[in-house]
């Protein structure tokens, strides 16, 4: 339910902001024409070292290959990217979630990917449900998703074996990993502080286990909602910190600054969830590691989370759409960090990825993600469970209400109390967006439709 972190409330904050201020919808592109004449396309990617060293590595022969350049700029928030539109320069090529998808599509700010793609025989080797995934509610292909992956719990064998704990597997369950966690939570030193906690759960995955837990979600939700099964996953996982001890404090894995390889890595933890695979989590391990699936909630099916939210988009301003789709195409099938690729239908990603990182091999990866493919939970996070119109209004409220229900300062109870005013926040911020004259006929036709099924009276709303 927990999206990471505050930033992309603040971030859709700005985005109505841009909304309501009425900028222009004719972004010119930062780019054009090199000097020698060749088109150049504008790459906005993560400012990931690793992958920006391997991008420029790469990327020479495919310039000399297509007769193009390519400008690599680094992504450093989404914040970047709307000064950048704002400024008409909108880079050709850049990552979007279903939010911010959505909102830039129902501007006319995003290229329907159908006017490049159409008649590329490229496309059936999508797997369908990419495609689906990246389509928005008036039919555009907005958004190539370029990868999905699952999460699991990595465990430090060291730890386990030198308490004699029995690794995780496949039948664990909630309370089987909270057995396991007393075991390898220990004072190390005899002065009662804790010095190894048996697991931590990043507050973003929780969400995770609320569907573990058996709680349905309509996809694009126009209201918030907290179904007792989610209320029954939180406060599990609040009694992981303050009543069973195993986990520390949220507040304090924040003041340590501490990556979660690195909570690994120095024993301050022995088991830690992230996701499957992750190239730069797996490459910072340090310690004789190995993975499992996330334990199930009793005796309920599992349901494995699969992510189905983010792409890559193309902006309607680029001078040079269809040189951009053959750079899209290139990043999906060889660019380092994404392949081998299962958004494709022909790959066998399991035995690439072992293939390239050998010590895959010797963990239960295959396993976590074939049991992913088999019961498949979908994809919980924010912004795939709120719609694209709501999803600001709400995590803007709850957001800082998340952080108080963390800290020990709010209970689950208070929080469902809250409900009733966070949606009258939300339908009045709708008003909002109905009034935008910029807004396309498909998207305010679908917000209608949505408010209808709601009970709520659109002409109140207009």
């Amino acid at each position: 339910m927990l999206m990471e972190g505050n930033h992309m409330s603040k971030l859709m904050k700005f985005v109505h902001a841009v909304v309501l201020t009425g900028l222009a919808l004719t972004l010119a592109s930062c780019t054009g024409e090199s000097g020698d004449g060749r088109a150049v396309i504008s790459l906005n990617v993560p400012a990931n070292a690793n992958l920006l060293q391997a991008l420029r590595e790469q990327l020479p022969e495919y310039e000399t290959e297509h007769g193009v350049r390519v400008q690599l700029i680094p992504f450093t928030g989404q914040e970047k990217l709307y000064a950048m539109m704002a400024a008409g320069q909108a880079p050709d090529i850049f990552y979007t979630n279903t939010v911010v998808r959505d909102q830039l599509a129902a501007e006319g700010r995003l290229l329907d990917l159908n006017s490049v793609a159409a008649g590329d025989s490229f496309v059936q080797q999508i797997r369908p449900e990419f495609i689906q995934r990246g389509t928005s509610i008036d039919g555009g292909w907005y958004q190539f998703c370029d990868w999905t992956y699952t999460y699991a719990v990595y465990f430090n064998k060291t730890l386990f074996d030198q308490t004699h704990v029995p690794y995780p597997d496949s039948n664990w369950t909630w309370s089987k990993m909270i057995d396991r966690a007393r075991w390898l939570t220990r004072d190390l030193n005899g002065d009662s502080v804790t010095d190894q906690y048996g697991i931590f759960i990043p507050k973003h995955f929780v969400s995770a286990f609320e569907r573990m837990n058996g709680a349905e979600f309509t996809p694009n939700a126009l209201l918030f909602d907290l179904p007792q099964e989610s209320q029954e996953a939180l406060q599990a996982y609040l009694d992981l910190i303050y009543q069973n001890k195993v986990m520390p404090e949220i507040a304090f894995t924040q003041a340590q600054g501490m990556q979660v390889s690195q909570m690994l890595n120095t024993g301050k933890v022995a088991m830690v969830v992230e996701a499957a695979p992750n190239l730069d989590f797996i490459t910072a391990l340090k310690v004789d590691w190995d993975m499992a699936p996330l334990p199930r909630m009793g005796d309920k099916p599992p349901l494995y989370f699969r992510s189905a939210s983010g792409g890559l988009s193309l902006s309607s301003s680029c001078q040079h759409p269809h040189e951009a789709w053959k750079l899209m195409k290139w990043l999906i099938t060889q660019s380092p960090y994404n392949t081998p690729n299962p958004v494709l239908r022909e790959v066998d990603f399991v035995s690439g990825w072992e293939a390239r990182y050998p010590k895959l091999q010797e963990t239960h990866f295959r396993q976590i993600w074939e049991l992913s493919e088999r019961y498949d939970g979908g994809d919980t996070r924010d912004f795939v469970r709120y719609s694209s119109w709501s999803s600001n209004a709400i995590l803007e409220q709850l957001s800082p209400k998340m952080d108080l229900l963390f800290a020990g300062k709010l209970t689950v109870a208070q929080l469902v109390q809250q409900s009733d005013e966070i949606n009258r926040n939300v339908i009045s911020e709708l008003r909002k967006i109905l009034r935008n004259e910029n807004l396309q006929p498909a998207f305010r036709e679908k917000i209608n439709e949505e408010l209808r099924l709601q009970n709520v009276v659109v002409g109140d709303l207009e």
